[in-house]
């Protein structure tokens, strides 16, 4: 089965972009030492700094932990310790730019069109020369550990909210369905699941009160319209 999570509100759909940057971030530092891999969690840690250390974000995760403290019995210790550690971070220091010379020259670099290099640059080239994997991991380890606990608590929220799900069976019917939603309910994702042998793309658009689901064939140029069945799963705190 292919499974396509679609995020229903702005919040959500940041803390699933935030999860595919520390999953990205989580597999290249596993791969062995060497300059490519380097540019790449560079530029990783680049855009974790720039979009999970953020105060608004801190606050979103801190009310979401205190949503399921209220409704999870079951979860709420896990969820008041992630809450209590958020709580006691004041600012996020993940990297100092301006005492860092070869840090600020490669955040430059990575919003540049070629991105991050060593042409011109003999600090980031010695520096690459005399890692291995565990100096070069430990070495970003440092940089990133104050977003650890960002990571802890945006990977709970969506494994609790992955298991609240209501699931339904559907047919689109010309390639278009409609799933009707309770008002009184803030759903917050929508998992589309087809079988591994479709190939026709979903795309969503939704209000309070319905979620439209539309399917389309990247190269059916005929624009045929068949009938498609698939599970929709919905997700809220």
């Amino acid at each position: 089965m292919i499974k396509i999570e679609f995020p229903i509100n702005e919040k959500f759909r940041k803390y699933l972009k935030l999860e595919y940057l520390f999953n990205q971030y989580d597999f290249f530092i596993k791969q062995k030492h060497n300059q490519y891999i380097s540019n790449v969690i560079f530029n990783i840690i680049f855009k974790l700094n720039s979009n999970a250390a953020r105060a608004d974000i801190k606050v979103e995760l801190i009310n979401d932990l205190q949503r399921i403290v209220n409704k999870y019995k079951n979860q709420d210790e896990e969820a008041t310790k992630l809450k209590k550690r958020l709580e006691k971070i004041n600012s996020f220091s993940s990297y100092s730019l301006s005492s860092n010379k070869m840090m600020q020259e490669l955040k430059v670099r990575s919003e540049s069109p070629i991105g991050i290099n060593d042409i011109d640059f003999s600090k980031y080239k010695i520096w690459n020369e005399l890692q291995n994997t565990r100096s070069r991991n430990i070495y970003y380890k440092n940089l990133s550990k104050d977003l650890l606990i960002i990571k802890e608590a945006i990977y709970f929220i969506l494994r609790i909210i992955r298991k609240q799900t209501s699931k339904e069976n559907l047919i689109a019917n010309d390639m278009m369905a409609q799933i009707k939603l309770n008002p009184l309910i803030r759903f917050d994702l929508l998992t589309i699941s087809l079988k591994s042998s479709v190939s026709y793309e979903a795309s969503i658009s939704a209000n309070k009160y319905a979620i439209n689901i539309n399917f389309t064939h990247p190269e059916d140029d005929k624009k045929i319209k068949k009938i498609i069945k698939f599970t929709a799963s919905l997700h809220h705190l």
